[in-house]
């Protein structure tokens, strides 16, 4: 408490300078496990093996990304049958691949996957090009590339896409871990992301970027953090990167679409609950202009995650986005309290929201799982019906421009149809018109241009159907078709779909329904073929076909594209919106 009150009377980059001093003390004592990238592979193999089981994980899959010892332990309870588990042949060697992708806490009985390695020094463990092992300090190094060339029929136009980089992580005595990214990235999009960079100024997944070659980009696309644990039940991290909560394929809560960005997150994981605070730091807008100090502004958020029973998952969520002159708001670091009542109590203009979510596993093939996040909600203005009967409202309801609230249901079906590793997921999204905005892009749902939940922001119904069959442990077939009923808005009429424009300028008070506006359907299909020929290198065959049909057709567009593409230490990356 005292370093909060010193630290609130000291100017802001002294304050910065000191809040460094106190994280790197703290790494040196408490740090403990670095996590998975999002995009993994690793995901699908976890999921597939808690529905098999019929009962939840014991380190809570809502929250995203997974810490690696978490993982490992989840992992070796189904190898040795401390979990009951029928496993096929498949999953023994996808369980061999979770051993070797986390080499840092493989155990002793497992040390005959190591290898000598190559010159000597590169891949003494299959799935890093250069490690090192003592008993007190583990590191791996891999290079980080990926390359990517194609074709897009409608524009008759060469696409190409290279990133180049290194990727480091490593643990110090068991309790002091730590994960670097460092990417440098060019390239030439489809004609949609090119659409998308003109709407917003900014490259999906992205920040600061310049133009390159003929209507390229450039940009560097890096992370790092390093994680701390009193005890074996909590859990610091303090970096620069991405979260995700849900277990959709989209995230009503938080998605990890935006650029990275700085933010500090506590774990709690004891019992049946699992607790999770995020204080971020973001970017209010980008203007893509000369260079100079972008305006910041801050989030807090929590999620409360309880395994109800062996195969029942319930979830509470709530977040605060609000902006301070050059400071955090104290008050909302409080880990407990409810966002809300503090947003009241300080008389702030801050943007906050609840959110529910549930997980069910049953008949071990199948999971049903939802989100419902209530960005607003005024039951006087909603129901109220002036000169009508007292329930009324209740069957007619005003559609008041401010009951904006997000929502999601889905279902997974693995070994579908008996076929081992053949399986599908059905995922359907609705967001009201004007959800996730608010009075400007100071307290909006986003975060350098870009939506930190739904990437299509708001006002529109999604409908998914995601396959993925692997029919042998290198070679993965995953195919994805998405349509969108979407409402976006015209040159003079904000009808709710951008979160980055104000609410104050809606077009009626109530009638509102989703989808109103400039009405287009888009519909979107990806395959992609992908064979690891070693462990953690891919190569990729990919095609993508979207559509869109507008009310205003300067706004459609259809897109034909094939690619070809090579990855090392990298996930797959997606640009479905």
């Amino acid at each position: 408490m005292c370093i909060f009150i010193v630290l609130k009377y000291i100017p802001l980059m002294k304050k910065s300078f000191l809040l460094s001093i106190f994280l790197t003390c703290c790494v040196i004592v408490i740090a403990q496990g670095s996590y998975l990238p999002l995009g993994s592979n690793v995901y699908h193999y976890l999921d597939r093996m808690e529905i098999k089981t019929g009962m939840m994980n014991s380190f809570h899959t809502t929250s995203k990304p997974y810490d690696r010892k978490m993982i490992m332990d989840f992992a070796s309870k189904v190898d040795t049958g401390d979990i009951d588990l029928e496993l096929t042949r498949m999953d023994e060697k996808n369980i061999e691949y979770i051993y070797k992708d986390n080499f840092e806490f493989d155990e002793d009985e497992n040390i005959e996957r190591r290898e000598r390695g190559v010159l000597g020094f590169m891949y003494k463990h299959p799935a890093n090009f250069i490690s090192v092992e003592t008993p007190h300090f583990k590191a791996a190094l891999n290079p980080a590339a990926y390359i990517r060339i194609g074709n897009e029929f409608d524009e008759k136009s060469f696409k190409m896409f290279n990133s180049k980089g290194f990727e480091l992580r490593g643990q110090i005595d068991k309790w002091v871990s730590f994960y670097a990214l460092f990417s440098s990235e060019q390239g030439r999009f489809p004609n949609y992301i090119n659409q998308y960079v003109g709407n917003y100024k900014v490259v999906p997944h992205a920040g600061y970027w310049k133009e390159y070659k003929n209507g390229g980009y450039d940009y560097f696309l890096s992370k790092g953090y390093v994680t701390l644990s009193p005890s074996k039940h909590i859990q610091f991290q303090f970096g620069y990167d991405n979260n995700f909560i849900g277990n959709g394929i989209r995230s009503m809560f938080l998605s990890d679409f935006s650029n990275n960005y700085l933010f500090f997150k506590i774990n709690t994981n004891v019992w049946k609950f699992n607790y999770q605070n995020i204080f971020a730091e973001l970017t209010q807008y980008y203007p893509h202009s000369s260079d100079g100090l972008l305006e910041k502004k801050y989030m807090a958020m929590h999620h409360l995650s309880f395994n109800a029973a062996k195969w029942l998952n319930i979830g509470i969520f709530e977040s605060v986005m609000f902006s301070r002159s050059n400071h955090f708001e104290l008050q909302y670091l409080n880990p407990l309290i409810f966002y809300r009542s503090i947003e009241q109590a300080l008389g702030s203009p801050d943007n906050a929201a609840l959110g529910f979510d549930f997980k069910i596993n049953f008949a071990k093939h199948v999971q049903i799982y939802s989100q419902l996040l209530l960005d607003e909600m005024n039951f006087g203005q909603e129901f109220s019906v002036p000169g009508k009967g007292k329930f009324y409202g209740l069957f007619h309801p005003r559609k008041w421009w401010g009951t904006k609230f997000a929502s999601q249901f889905g279902i997974k079906y693995i070994d579908a149809f008996g076929l081992d590793h053949l399986d599908l997921q059905l995922e359907a999204n609705i967001v009201r018109p004007y959800t996730y905005s608010h009075m400007d892009t100071t307290t909006s749902y986003t975060h350098y241009n870009q939506a930190l939940a739904h990437p299509l922001g708001a006002n529109f119904k999604e409908i998914i159907v995601d396959l993925k069959y692997q029919p042998i442990q290198q070679l993965y077939l995953n195919t994805r078709f998405i349509y969108n009923n979407l409402g976006e808005n015209s040159k003079t009429q904000n009808w709710g779909s951008n979160p980055l424009h104000t609410y104050n300028d809606f077009v009626n008070e109530y009638g509102n329904y989703t989808g109103q506006g400039v009405k287009a359907k888009q519909f979107y299909v990806d395959a992609v073929l992908t064979y690891e020929p070693w462990h953690n290198i891919f190569i990729d065959l990919s095609y993508i076909y979207r559509k869109k049909k507008s009310e205003d057709p300067k706004l459609s567009m259809k897109t034909h594209f094939v690619n070809v593409g090579f990855r090392w230490s990298l996930p797959y990356r997606r640009y479905e919106f």
